[in-house]
């Protein structure tokens, strides 16, 4: 997970406790995720690897003449790709998203000194970061979008420097089949049933949603419409716990982390031998880029 920046409320639900019937208070980290978490960084991992790309981006900018100071991490939010959620999860903070919104994005340290450059000279300064356009690969995955990526850039040199050669390419093949163990698990007769359950139990707290993914929409559409009206924000926050509650007790209701790990399963088993070897290789370069930056 890249952190780079480009990336609370409490209420009692007294109304939809006679929603849950499985046992509450599971830890996220329960929650099924494809090829055994291969492409979820965790939030501390991220971090650490999310500062050494920052230290190499500095360092390469310094090489070419150019000042740059580290920035700041955005809030890390893990998300479900399934769109799994615990119920501690979603009474701490929703689905994560009015939080970040509120808090906004971190400052940029350089963003003041590359401001008081000339036009020419702060050019210089941002394709040196970003890359020229002159330099460029694409990588293809099947499963997963197309990534254009600049590689005479300090952002992509101490990506390199971070995690070795072939990490981009790497990232996107994982990713490629971790899409496709989704699509495949979220089109499961069972998962489908057991996400109308969930819908049914959702009509029943007076939420009209039919997919999972669906409810989460519904607050990011709100948070678009609020724009940096602070005001606006909060509403949507206390309104994202609701429905994030909600939806987490109707999840129980309906088994759905226990429906999606067994369609999971099913689906995983029929991979092929060379998509295990994808899972592998993003998670070996991780950890050697981990051991490399001494965590």
């Amino acid at each position: 997970m890249n952190l780079r920046p480009a990336a609370l409320f409490v209420l009692c639900l007294l109304a939809v406790g006679g929603c849950s019937s499985a046992p509450a208070h599971r830890d996220a980290s329960s929650l099924p995720v494809p090829l055994d978490g291969a492409t979820v960084v965790p939030e501390r991992q991220a971090g650490t690897l999310y500062e050494a790309e920052e230290r190499a981006v500095g360092a390469c900018m310094h090489r070419r003449g150019f000042a740059y100071e580290p920035v700041r991490a955005g809030r890390y939010v893990p998300v479900n790709p399934y769109g799994l959620l615990t119920e501690d999860a979603a009474r701490t903070d929703g689905y994560g998203l009015a939080s970040v919104a509120l808090a906004g994005r971190p400052d940029d340290p350089n963003a003041t000194a590359v401001a008081r450059l000339d036009e020419t000279r702060r050019t210089a300064w941002q394709k040196a970061l970003t890359g020229s356009g002159e330099r460029q690969i694409t990588l293809t995955a099947k499963g997963a979008p197309s990534l254009r990526v600049n590689t005479d850039g300090c952002v992509y040199l101490a990506r390199r420097e971070v995690y070795g050669g072939g990490w981009e390419q790497a990232e996107v093949d994982a990713t490629g089949v971790s899409t496709e163990v989704v699509s495949r698990v979220a089109a499961a007769p069972e998962f489908l049933a057991a996400q109308r359950t969930w819908a049914a139990c959702m009509a029943e707290q007076g939420e009209t949603v039919t997919t999972l993914q669906e409810a989460r929409g519904l607050v990011q559409d709100a948070l678009s419409k609020a724009g940096d009206d602070r005001e606006a924000l909060l509403r949507t926050g206390r309104r994202e716990q609701e429905l994030a509650v909600r939806d987490a007790l109707c999840q129980d209701r309906g088994d759905l982390a226990g429906v999606t790990r067994t369609a999971q399963e099913r689906v995983q088993a029929r991979l092929p031998k060379t998509s295990w070897a994808k899972a592998t290789q993003v998670r070996e370069l991780r950890e050697q880029a981990l051991r490399r930056t001494g965590a």
